[in-house]
């Protein structure tokens, strides 16, 4: 059973990081839908089961470079937001050590210590702000 299994899977892509999020999604769904009324539940159990139909479909599929792209561009927008949370929990534990500002230039976020009173503060881009701290 074990070998036939290989076999099955041998020159596919198996269950990737988007597979997987496919799959618990309509799980969920699928799920949620039960416990809904009305529209919201005919939607949700409509694509449900469409999203595991794919999720089963991407880890059978043969052609890797394809779903090896889609699988970066999930792993991209993830790594993009997991930055930007570790980044805002950092913020909120130095919170009363600095005082954050951002560039209206570029849009950096700028780190000055707290207590300093009013302040020149020069980003990288060049824009210099007037802030008090």
């Amino acid at each position: 059973m074990k070998e036939k299994l290989q076999n099955l899977f041998l020159g596919r892509q198996g269950m990737d990081e988007l597979s997987k999020t496919l799959f618990w999604a309509g799980l969920g769904m699928t799920a949620l839908g039960v416990f809904l009324p009305g529209a919201l539940r005919s939607l949700l159990t409509t694509f449900g089961p469409v999203f595991l139909i794919l999720a089963f479909l991407r880890a059978f599929s043969r052609n890797l470079p394809a779903r090896e792209r889609e699988n970066a561009l999930l792993l991209g927008w993830w790594g993009k937001r997991r930055r930007e949370q570790a980044a805002r929990k950092e913020r909120f534990k130095t919170r009363k050590q600095y005082k954050y500002f951002k560039c209206p230039g570029c849009g950096t976020m700028l780190r000055v210590p707290r207590g300093k009173g009013k302040i020149h503060i020069n980003c990288r881009c060049g824009y210099t702000l007037y802030r008090r701290t």
